[in-house]
């Protein structure tokens, strides 16, 4: 499927002459965390969310040192090079443009996840499998300041708050410091550089102040794809995980997903391509089984990259031909042929598995 089936049409964008305060308070209303910035009604780069949350937002009333320069897409793409192209440059959304280099609309993992969501691999796979471990905390005495700064360190969208138990009593969203920064960062003293010192002063305040109490229950053993319903729901970018009594166990990403659907390190170590004669749930299904043999594939073999190609044979049978190439401490290759994709995928991925232990026992 191309991608123009699923992009946002109607584009928010700003000019790159628009004032720093307003680009932020754009964002803040909007609810946008990636904003297309134009000259001469043509695209020129992204402006990041996670970007406005540096102290060198403070100092300074220009846009221009905050574009990214992201490359775009073109409506006849497919979602896999939408997803590649999220993964390189580090973003949530890619600007789609026509030939001329005119903003026609924008597509974000929100639109990936939630095309996916009915996909059979995120009903095999538990919360448990993609969760980030390393994650930021805040505790209940610090400020809105610190907030920002771990933010736009970790880039992740969901710090947890904990009271003095460790428990987790509260969760705080990039959005709500991003209307803290955006009062602070506006009304800049007529004739005067700096922040008007009312308005700073509002980043000292408690964290409380904008921590979000309710939280969505999600936990390491909940399916993922009812975890992903809950929050696209919610329309956030990260949520907390959390365990019986309470406690941050980890911190579940969009973004993260994102690098499962490109078959990025799918699960801590390996790289998986699928190309070639098949469509996405397919790929998904691929992953995921490889992501389940990962540990013996790694471990074991020392893979780190899988390549999948499979080719459908133009002759009155109708197979398939299945190629899979393993990269590690050596090189497998593995080829089957035959009438169904998801049985070469399990035959291909035995063939693989029962290599590694050999290789294992010589």
């Amino acid at each position: 499927m191309n991608i123009s089936k699923i992009m946002t049409r109607k584009v928010v964008s700003i000019d790159k002459n628009t004032t720093l305060s307003s680009a932020i308070s754009i964002m803040s209303i909007k609810g946008i965390k990636e904003l297309p910035v134009l000259s001469n009604k043509k695209y020129v780069g992204l402006l990041l969310y996670y970007d406005l949350m540096s102290k060198d937002a403070a100092k300074t009333t220009k846009i221009e040192g905050f574009v990214k320069k992201v490359p775009t897409l073109s409506p006849r793409d497919l979602i896999d090079k939408a997803i590649k192209t999220m993964q390189t440059n580090g973003v949530g959304a890619v600007p789609i443009t026509d030939e001329d280099k005119k903003l026609v609309g924008i597509i974000s993992d929100y639109d990936i996840i939630k095309l996916l969501i009915n996909s059979r691999v995120f009903d095999s796979l538990k919360v448990e499998d993609v969760v980030i471990r390393r994650f930021p905390i805040l505790r209940t005495d610090d400020n809105i300041g610190k907030a920002q700064k771990l933010a736009a360190l970790n880039k992740i969208d969901g710090l947890p708050v904990i009271d003095n138990f460790g428990r987790t009593v509260g969760q705080v969203l990039l959005s709500d410091i991003l209307k803290y920064t955006a009062a602070a960062y506006s009304n800049r003293k007529s004739g005067k550089k700096d922040l008007d010192p009312n308005k700073l002063s509002m980043l000292d305040k408690n964290i409380m102040e904008i921590s979000r109490r309710e939280l969505p229950q999600i936990s390491l053993t909940l399916n993922l794809r009812r975890a992903l319903e809950i929050m696209l729901s919610a329309k956030i970018k990260g949520a907390i995980v959390i365990d019986n009594d309470m406690h941050p166990v980890g911190v579940l990403s969009r973004l993260k997903i994102l690098d499962m659907l490109g078959g990025k390190k799918v699960g801590d170590n390996i790289d998986v391509e699928v190309s070639g004669d098949c469509d996405y749930e397919f790929m998904l299904i691929a992953r995921s089984e490889i992501n389940k043999r990962e540990q013996v594939f790694f471990s074991a073999g020392g893979i780190d990259e899988i390549k999948i190609h499979i080719k459908k044979v133009h002759d009155p049978t109708g197979k398939y031909q299945f190629n899979l190439n393993a990269f590690g401490k050596k090189r497998y290759d593995i080829k089957v042929e035959g009438m169904t994709r998801e049985m070469l995928l399990m035959e291909a991925v035995d063939k693989l598995e029962n290599a590694v232990e050999h290789q294992i026992h010589r």
